[in-house]
């Protein structure tokens, strides 16, 4: 039972991390190569949003 909780506050700590550093590149977008940093930002934050799930 230890290592299921275990494994789903891991999984949920990285999810959290994901979401946060995709949000964090969204938002602090450089004008020179924003297209690619905005699709980095989203995929990171799907992929946090999806391992909570």
């Amino acid at each position: 039972m230890k290592r299921i909780l275990y494994r789903y506050k891991y999984r949920k700590a990285i999810g959290i991390i994901l979401g946060i550093a995709g949000f964090l590149i969204i938002m602090s977008v450089v004008p020179i190569i924003e297209t690619l940093l905005v699709v980095i930002g989203g995929i990171l934050m799907v992929m946090g949003f999806l391992i909570l799930k």
